[in-house]
């Protein structure tokens, strides 16, 4: 049998498809601990987690959702990423320019950090990776070595989660936080996006990445939507949910997309 590509072996890995991955992850995912690592399901928390981190299983600085025994194992394969099948999810604060206007910089800042505390676990309790988080935006990356083969289910689900959890009047000093949201799933380089060519972390590139970026900008406060492709990926029938077409900036051709939940946030 013909040596795999540094490639094909990381994409294996990312894809869930690696034999040696599922095997450790069969074995040791019901070890007790409140937190896994999302790659191998390495415990982080409690005594098992305490003999693990001793065993080279702690937590990755660069990202603490995945153990350092992982990165390793991917920098060893000597690329930066794969191109495989993801979920993502986009969320942003509506009218966060206003609100930056007629707060103050420390209030703004709370505003900001109690729209981060809230979305950290709705990603992160739905098998996702927090990608990055860029100002009044959070994204979220659901792929089938972390999440499972139903990452689109999980990505929906995590949308959900997050605006259940900015929507309740007590999520920030001034109430509810107004967050729209998209989901769209599709090909994307997954890996690192630094110049040295190994992988220290995970994001997302690609067109996918962007048009989900654009849809959840076109997303009213406590409104998700989700493309055709999301939708077919997650097996949910929309044909009884509201539809529009979104105009994608670059794109000759606007986007159907499918309104999945227009609950506005509490007062």
């Amino acid at each position: 049998m013909a040596e795999r590509s540094g490639e094909e072996l990381l994409r294996s890995f990312l894809t869930g498809e690696e034999a040696r991955l599922r095997r450790f992850r069969g074995a040791v995912r019901h070890v007790p601990s409140s937190d896994h690592c999302k790659l191998c399901a390495a415990p982080f928390e409690g005594p098992s987690g305490f003999v693990f981190r001793h065993l080279g299983f702690p937590r990755f600085a660069g990202n603490p959702a995945i153990c350092s025994s992982c990165i390793r194992s991917l920098q060893k394969m000597g690329v930066a990423g794969a191109e495989i099948p993801v979920s993502l999810l986009f969320a942003d604060i509506r009218g966060s320019t206003g609100l930056g206007e007629r707060l103050s910089p420390s209030d703004f800042r709370a505003v900001l950090a109690a729209f981060y505390q809230a979305a950290l676990p709705a990603v992160l309790l739905n098998d996702g990776l927090v990608d990055k988080f860029v100002g009044d935006e959070v994204i979220g990356l659901f792929f089938a070595g972390v999440t499972g083969p139903d990452h689109a289910v999980a990505a929906i689900r995590s949308a959900n989660d997050l605006l259940d959890r900015v929507g309740r009047s007590d999520a920030s000093s001034l109430g509810a936080i107004p967050v729209g949201a998209a989901v769209h799933t599709g090909l994307a380089f997954v890996g690192s996006s630094g110049t040295d060519g190994q992988v220290n972390d995970f994001t997302a590139l690609g067109d996918v990445v962007n048009t989900t970026a654009r849809l959840a900008g076109e997303a009213g406060a406590g409104e998700l939507v989700a493309t055709n492709d999301a939708l077919q990926a997650a097996r949910i029938d929309g044909a009884s949910s509201e539809r529009r077409a979104i105009d994608v900036r670059g794109r000759a051709e606007p986007i159907d997309v499918v309104t999945l939940r227009t609950t506005e946030p509490a007062e």
